[in-house]
C-alpha cells in the first residue's frame, strides 16, 4: 500500500503523476491519499483530471478523517471517529488559539470536529511553545501539526496521518513492512516515524522541514514530486527502475 500526500507530492507534475497513476494501477500497488483536503476536494481532483480509477482510501483533513471507497463513492468511517474523540474539546481549543493573534482562521470548509485550523507565520516558535503550554495547563488532549512555514493543525491527540494510515492498513490486512507513505512538509512526517514500521520517501521538492529528517525509513528523493515517489519507489523495489536515460529531470 502507497499512502501519499497530494498537494506537492502527487501532485505537482501532471504528466509524472499520470504516469505514476497507471504504473502504480499495473503493479496491483494499493494507493491512499493521506492530505489535508477534504473528500469534496479530493473528488474535484478525480473530476479534473479525468480520473477513473479510485484510490482505495482517503485520509482527509491531516488525519482526522478516514473515508473507505465503497465502489466509486466513500463512506466515512465513523470507528475512527469515535476513537479519536477521547479527550478532544474543539471549543477549548479553539478559546486558547484566540489568544494568540498572530493565529489566524483558516477559512471554514478547512474547519471540522476534529480540526481547528489557522494560518501562522514564520517565526512561530515562541507562540507553538505557549499553545503547548497552555493545553498543557488545561489537559487538553490534543496535538499541535505545523507545517510549510504557516500552516497550523490543533488534532485529536489520536489522529494524525501516522495514526491513520495504520488503521487503514490493518483494516485491509496489510502489515506495517508493506506499506510506503510519501509526502513533502511537515504534516507528513507523522505519517514517518519509524516506530510505524512504514518505510517512506521525501520527494525532491520537499520543504526543509522535512527535507532535514534523518530517520532511516526515510528516502530522499532527488526527482520532484510523482517522479520522486517513483524513484523512491524504485529504490526499493516495489516498480522496476528507469533506465539512466529516461530518469526523471533531477
Amino acid at each position: 500500500m502507497l499512502a501519499t500526500d497530494l498537494d506537492g507530492t502527487f501532485i505537482g507534475d501532471d504528466a509524472a503523476m499520470m504516469d505514476l497513476w497507471a504504473e502504480l494501477s499495473g503493479a496491483g500497488i494499493q494507493v491512499v491519499f493521506s492530505t489535508g483536503r477534504h473528500l469534496p476536494s479530493i473528488q474535484e481532483f478525480y473530476a479534473g483530471y479525468g480520473i477513473e480509477r479510485r484510490a482505495a482510501a482517503c485520509i482527509c483533513m491531516v488525519g482526522s478523517e478516514i473515508w473507505t471507497r465503497d465502489g466509486s463513492d466513500y463512506t466515512r468511517d465513523e470507528s475512527w471517529s469515535h476513537h479519536i474523540s477521547a479527550g478532544w474539546d474543539r471549543d477549548a481549543v479553539a478559546a486558547i488559539l484566540k489568544q494568540i493573534p498572530a493565529a489566524a482562521p483558516q477559512a471554514e470548509e478547512w474547519q471540522s470536529d476534529f480540526k481547528a485550523s489557522y494560518f501562522l507565520e514564520e517565526p512561530a516558535s515562541a507562540h507553538l511553545q505557549t499553545i503547548a503550554d497552555e493545553l498543557n495547563d488545561r489537559g487538553l488532549n490534543a496535538k499541535i501539526v505545523y507545517s510549510a512555514g504557516r500552516f497550523l493543525d490543533l488534532l485529536p491527540q489520536r489522529s494524525g496521518k501516522g495514526g491513520a494510515v495504520s488503521w487503514v492498513a490493518r483494516s485491509q490486512g496489510i502489515a506495517a513492512g508493506d506499506v510506503i507513505t510519501a509526502g513533502d512538509t511537515g504534516n507528513d512526517l507523522d505519517m514517518m516515524r519509524p516506530e510505524l514500521g512504514f518505510r517512506s520517501i521525501a520527494v525532491g521538492n520537499a520543504a526543509d522541514e522535512l527535507r532535514t529528517a534523518v530517520e532511516p525509513n526515510i528516502y530522499h528523493a532527488e526527482a520532484n514530486f510523482a517522479a520522486g515517489i517513483r524513484e523512491g519507489l524504485a529504490r526499493y523495489g516495489w516498480l522496476t527502475p528507469m533506465p539512466r536515460g529516461g530518469e526523471e529531470a533531477r
